[in-house]
Order: structure tokens, then C-alpha cells, then sequence
């Protein structure tokens, strides 16, 4: 089997890693779309395969995707994975994802084009569903752990895996995102639910808390703290039916119905879902509205939304201080083009606004990748989705590895 990573070996972002079998046959694992402005050569999408294999619903892992479902090429993916990129397509009026769906059930092994053997192990990750991979073919086995952590809501997928790991690894495909990045004050999930319970238990005003709709451990940790001090969250018509279309996996996810729950109903994504087929949806959100009932009591009521509402700011600042929690990666307020940047560093100074920065990573840190690798006790160690290649090889052999081999994009492997 011979492996080839189009891009990841230096950057985080634009993952594609591709597997060839003895036989011809080809698979590649992720088709995301780059983050790094630098290099946007993406020609690599129109080179022959015969299967793509999708770890998680970020943009960084699936973005081009649509550029191989058009050549009605198998795509397995998570059944959830695909509703969740498809809601995002909505909300943005865009066409939905088509193509030749396979659908990928976590610990079920499954065969790829009669040749790679594969089974997907559920990761923790600031997605509700998000893979890694056993591929094994022409008598080798490669693991590839998509993005993870430990630290999250799902942390106990991390340790059945480390409990039980694969044996007889030839490669890991191991990400490295964090490698010069720490957590600073928030470690965990439940780390970042008690600081905002601790703002917003004492607020006299509204509470912004800015995040991903889509990060629903995100999610759960305001929604816990507002139950813990007797809140209400609101939650845009987007971040609704994010919660709609997780429901049914989870069972003990939120539901827009529960008391401590509103919706705020922009009329501009309510236009998104005019279709007959979100009717029954209209009618539920509709009965959960939030009304006027922040202007009396905004005290009351946290918002958990992608972006913070000027208007509303505006026009609540009479009642006193506003909290604003940012609760994303640190790296968009530092990009000026971003609208992130843009909406959010002019409040930071504002004298009505209390800023916080409350937000724990997505992805593992150093002490949690070099416990993932000793579990898995892989022949060859390379690193992917990272823009510190050698501080990984570093890191590693500080605690022992000399398994950690540096590759370079675009170059072809035997294993």
C-alpha cells in the first residue's frame, strides 16, 4: 500500500490523505477545504479515486467534497455528519450536498471499493459526531485519528479506545493541532460551564455567549450553567434544528420544547425554511419564541449564537453591564478580515460590555496525543493537521518515541 497526504503535513486545514492499494484501487481520507490563504492549490480534486472517506463535518475535513460527490464517486460518511453540513447549506441558501452517500456506523467494520477494510471509532471533538479510522489493506493497517481530545463531553470514547486499542498498527496518521497551543485557564468542558456559570449566575443584564451552533458540547456547557442558575438560553432558528438533527442520535440531547429554552426567530433564516417540509418545525419554534420578554427582564436570559446582536446590545444597555463571552478559538479576533474580528474586537472596549474569553480546544494537547500514542504503539508515527511538525517530533522523543517520522505533502510512501 503506498500513502500520499495532499495537504496536511505542515498546516492545519485542507486535510487530504491518500490511500493506494496494490491493486489500483484508491482512497482518500477527508477533502477539506484549506484555511491557509497562502496556498490555495486545490487542483488535487480532479485526480482519479474511488472512494472518499469522511471523518467529521468541519469545513477543514469535507469542504471540497462536492467536487467528487458531482463524479458520483462513494462518499461514507456519518448519517448525522451529512445532515449537519447540509443544515449549514440551507441557512446560507446554498444547494445541498448530493452524490453517492454511504453511511458509516461507529464500530462497525464496513469493506471500501472490495479493498480497504475499515472501522470507524467514535473521537471526542467539538462536533456530535466525529471519527477516526482503521484502514487495513494488502495485509497493513493504518490508523488515522481525525481530530480529537480528551477533554470533552464525550471523553469516554477517548478512553475505550485507550483501554482497548487496535493492535498492529503500521502507521498512525496522528493530528497535532495543539503542539504549540495550551488550554490555558479552561482544560475541560465542564471547566468552561463553571466560569460561564459563575458570569452569568451574577449578571444584571443579558449575557452573550459566542460560539459555534454546531458545537454542541459547547452548547450543553451553557445550557447546564443556565439551568444551574436558573436561565434561559436562546438559541437562533439555525442552532434549532442543529439540535433537531443531533436529537436523533442522542437522546438525551436538549430539545427546543425543555423550559430553559427560547428561540429568537430572525426572520432571515425563518425565510431559509419556507419549504412545506419544515412546516411542523415552523409551527414548534414558533410556539418557543422569546417575543419581547428580554426587553423586561433581560437579567433572565443568556444568548448563545454565532454572533453578537448589535441592535439588541444597543438597545439593552440602559439595564447595565452586558456580558459578552467569546467561546471560540482565540485566532479569528486576531484576523482582521475575519466578521468575527469585526464585530467583536470594537466591544471589547466598549464601556457597557464585560469581556471574557471562556473557551476550551477541540483537540488534544501534548499530554493527551503522547498517551494516544503509547496505547496505539504504532511502527511509524506521522504527524497531519499541524503547523509544528518538527515540535511534535520533538515533544514525542523528549518522553522516548523514535517512531515519529516527518513527511512532506504531495510525496508518495510505501508501506
Amino acid at each position: 500500500m503506498k500513502v500520499k497526504i495532499y495537504r496536511g503535513t505542515k498546516e492545519i486545514g485542507g486535510t487530504c490523505v491518500e490511500l493506494t492499494a496494490d491493486n489500483g484501487k484508491i482512497l482518500w481520507i477527508d477533502l477539506g477545504s484549506p484555511l491557509d490563504s497562502n496556498n490555495l492549490d486545490v487542483s488535487y480534486v480532479q485526480n482519479k479515486v474511488d472512494a472518499l472517506l469522511i471523518s467529521h463535518p468541519h469545513q477543514d475535513h469535507y469542504g471540497l467534497m462536492d467536487a467528487v460527490s458531482g463524479r458520483e464517486i462513494p462518499i461514507f460518511i456519518g448519517q448525522l455528519s451529512l445532515d449537519l453540513i447540509n443544515a449549514a447549506k440551507i441557512f446560507t441558501a446554498r444547494k445541498l450536498s448530493e452524490g453517492n452517500f454511504q453511511f458509516i456506523l461507529p464500530y462497525k467494520p464496513f469493506l471500501i471499493a472490495e479493498t480497504f477494510k475499515v472501522k470507524a471509532f467514535l473521537t471526542d471533538h467539538s462536533t456530535p459526531e466525529s471519527f477516526a479510522f482503521l484502514i487495513e489493506a494488502d495485509g497493513k493497517q493504518i490508523f488515522y485519528s481525525g481530530d480529537f481530545r480528551a477533554t470533552g463531553r464525550k471523553k469516554v470514547v477517548f478512553e475505550k479506545l485507550i483501554d482497548n486499542p487496535p493492535e498492529n498498527i503500521d502507521l498512525l496518521l496522528m493530528e497535532g493541532t495543539m503542539v504549540e497551543r495550551t488550554n490555558h485557564l479552561y482544560e475541560t468542558e465542564d471547566s468552561v460551564e463553571n466560569a460561564i456559570l459563575e458570569i452569568i449566575s451574577q449578571q444584571e443584564n443579558i449575557t452573550y455567549v459566542i460560539s459555534s451552533g454546531q458545537n454542541i458540547d459547547r452548547f450543553v456547557s451553557v445550557f447546564k450553567a443556565c439551568r444551574k442558575a436558573k436561565k434561559k438560553i436562546v438559541i437562533d432558528v439555525y442552532s434549532a434544528w442543529v439540535l433537531e438533527m443531533v436529537a436523533k442520535v442522542s437522546k438525551g440531547i436538549p430539545k427546543i420544547e425543555w423550559e430553559e429554552i427560547k428561540i429568537y426567530l430572525d426572520k432571515r433564516q425563518v425565510d431559509k425554511i419556507n419549504h412545506e417540509s419544515f412546516n411542523l418545525f415552523r409551527k414548534r419554534i414558533e410556539k418557543e419564541t422569546i417575543g419581547n420578554d428580554v426587553f423586561n427582564k433581560p437579567f433572565e436570559f443568556v444568548y448563545f449564537s454565532r454572533r453578537p446582536n448589535l441592535g439588541l446590545i444597543k438597545n439593552l444597555q440602559h439595564h447595565g453591564v452586558i456580558n459578552l463571552i467569546y467561546s471560540q478559538w482565540e485566532g479569528y479576533l486576531n484576523d482582521d478580515t475575519h466578521y468575527l474580528a469585526q464585530l467583536i474586537n470594537p466591544l471589547k472596549n466598549d464601556k457597557c460590555i464585560s469581556y471574557k474569553h471562556i473557551h476550551t480546544s477541540g483537540h488534544a494537547t501534548v499530554p493527551d496525543l503522547i498517551k494516544f500514542a503509547k496505547a496505539l504503539t504504532a511502527k511509524k508515527i506521522v504527524p497531519i493537521h499541524t503547523a509544528s511538525r518538527n515540535k511534535f517530533k520533538e515533544e514525542f522523543e523528549k518522553v522516548g518515541f523514535t517512531s515519529v517520522d516527518i513527511w512532506d505533502d504531495g510525496k508518495e510512501y510505501k508501506l
